[in-house]
Formats: structure tokens, sequence, C-alpha cells
């Protein structure tokens, strides 16, 4: 999530906690039209995600107004996806489930609210490239946590994102008010998403990615709905229809996506085509606002995107240690 992306980045909340389902792979199948269909699903998934920031701009809603209605329509329509192909008969959950669940939607909903206020603040494409650090937040974390030491090339390419963020924030230059901000904000967004990441992974194998999806979006809702402004909600049919595309659309539909994504593509073409997400998003700024990156953005851009494709794909891994990471969705 969905921004989202993802998202050199990892899967999705909801998804990177789920195992293969059981009954996935009954039947004959063929391998190479499962690949082909598994790139496509993510292209797609990766279209929709880099659209995310369009139609929360387009709604016209305050950032807390967006995650909470964005929960609540997800939460409905992921509820009755679950209750349609029964994945909530039976469903028991220990205590420390419950609790890396709830920790995990916590994480996620504010970082949708950082993202969400990024774009206001800086542009679509900004927030998104700048979002593209999170999967090495989540190297520093598991490195912090798990005392697990970083690879030499893992820490060269933490460093060219890092001097990427700062060369793209350009913290010297001219901005409009509160383009610092902004970038503060989408990187806070990304350290919640690095969090939601470790949260969930906890849960791997133990909970279905939709079971997962739908109850991160319930708590979302409940959590956010003390926070929202209903003296300040969507009038216009223009912002009615954005706020329920990103229920929908890029929510529901988006997860499913990339589920079928998940179980069908390999680790290193997911990792591949979830950089389609950041050119959607640096694409969308230009096409729908106008907005043209500068010379020195562009520079700061590539470094994040280069060493985290690079990371992505396991560059400078040790023999067998290669696995691309899977692209993240907002």
């Amino acid at each position: 999530m969905t921004q989202g992306s993802s998202p050199a980045r990892t899967t999705p909340v909801a998804s990177t906690s789920a195992a293969r389902p059981a009954n996935a792979g009954h039947g004959p199948s063929n391998p190479q039209a499962d690949e082909r269909l598994g790139r496509w699903l993510m292209v797609a998934a990766m279209v929709i995600s880099g659209t995310i920031g369009y139609f929360v701009l387009m709604s016209g809603q305050p950032a807390l107004n967006v995650v909470f209605f964005r929960c609540l329509i997800g939460a409905a329509s992921l509820c009755a996806w679950c209750a349609y192909r029964g994945y909530w008969r039976g469903l028991r959950l220990a205590r420390w489930q419950i609790v890396n669940v709830a920790l995990g939607a916590i994480t996620l909903v504010s970082n949708w609210y950082f993202l969400f206020s990024a774009y206001k603040l800086t542009s679509v494409g900004i927030t998104t490239v700048v979002y593209n650090v999170q999967p090495f937040l989540l190297v520093m974390a598991s490195a912090i946590i798990t005392r697990e030491r970083p690879s030499a090339a893992t820490l060269g390419f933490l460093g060219l994102a890092f001097a990427g963020l700062v060369i793209l924030a350009e913290p010297g230059g001219v901005h409009g008010a509160g383009y610092l901000l902004g970038v503060a904000s989408a990187l806070a967004a990304a350290s919640l998403y690095a969090a939601t990441t470790l949260f969930t992974k906890k849960l791997a194998g133990t909970l279905r990615p939709e079971i997962i999806a739908a109850l991160h979006m319930v708590i979302g809702a409940v959590v956010f709905v003390w926070m929202a402004d209903f003296g300040h909600l969507p009038s216009g049919s223009h912002q009615i229809g954005a706020i329920v595309t990103l229920g929908l659309f890029h929510t529901t539909f988006m997860y499913l996506l990339l589920y079928g994504a998940f179980q069908k593509a390999s680790t290193s073409s997911l990792a591949v085509f979830g950089f389609v997400y950041p050119v959607v998003a640096v694409a969308v700024d230009f096409l729908a606002f106008g907005i043209v990156l500068h010379p020195t953005q562009w520079l700061g851009g590539v470094m994040i995107l280069v060493a985290a494709g690079c990371y992505a794909r396991g560059v400078g891994a040790g023999a067998g240690k290669k696995a691309g990471k899977k692209a993240g969705a907002a």
C-alpha cells in the first residue's frame, strides 16, 4: 500500500508478511506464462501507485481526511473481499499477532499522512523519489535491532542514496514555502513505512495478506476518525470521485494486483518493475501540473533511484545472497 507505494524497496505492508496461499499452485502451471502475467500485474500496480498523489491533490481534502476516507473505503471493500473468499472463517489471532497488526496499522496510516502532506508541500514526483530511500532506512533499523552488519556494498548504496537526498533537497537553495518541510515529511513517511515492514514481517506465514490489509484499514479508520475534519468534507463530484478512487482503486484493486504479482513473478522482476512507480509519479507531475525537475533535482533523484535499483538487484552481494527486494506501494 498502498503509498503506498511502495516502494530496492520492500513489499507493501499487507504483502510483506504473507506466505504463498496454501492452495496456490494446484493444477498445471506454465512458469513462463506465470512470469509474464506477474510482470504485467506488477507494472499495472506500480502505474496505479504512481497516480496516488494526483488523486490526493484533486480531492482538495486535508491529509487527515484523505487518510481516514481511504482507510474507511478500503476497510469496507477489503473486508467484503475477504468474506467473499472465505478468509475470515476460522480466523483466530494470538496476542502477539494482534500487537503486531495494530502497530503495523498505526505506522502504515501515519506514513500515509506524512506522504500525503508531502505531496502538497513539494510535488508528487519529488515526494515519491525521496520515498525511495525507505529500504535503506529499513537496513539501518535492522542493523540496530538485530545487530545485522550491512555489507560494504549496501553501505555504499546507502551513502549514495542519502547524498542524492541532500542534493535533491537543496537545503541552501531557493524554494517555495514548505519545500524542506515537504522533503522531511516524505522522509518521515519512508521511516514509518520501514517500521510497518518490520512489524508485518513478524506475521510471516501466519496470516493471509488480504486479512492483514483489511485489519490495517479497519484500525486506521478507527484511529483517524477522531482526527478527521468533518467540517471540511468533499463537496464537488470531482472531489468525491477522487476519494472513492483512492479507497477502491488505489487500495483494494491495487493490492489485489500486487498479491497476484507476488505469487507469479520472480523477485528480481518485482524489484525491477517496482521502479515504474517513481517514473510514473514524475510523469504525473509534468503532465498534470506542468512541474519539471531542474538539473540538480534530477541529479539527486537519479542518485537515489540508482542506489535503490542496485540494492534491489543485489549488486555487490555475495554469491547466493543476491535477492531483489520486492517493490512497495504507497
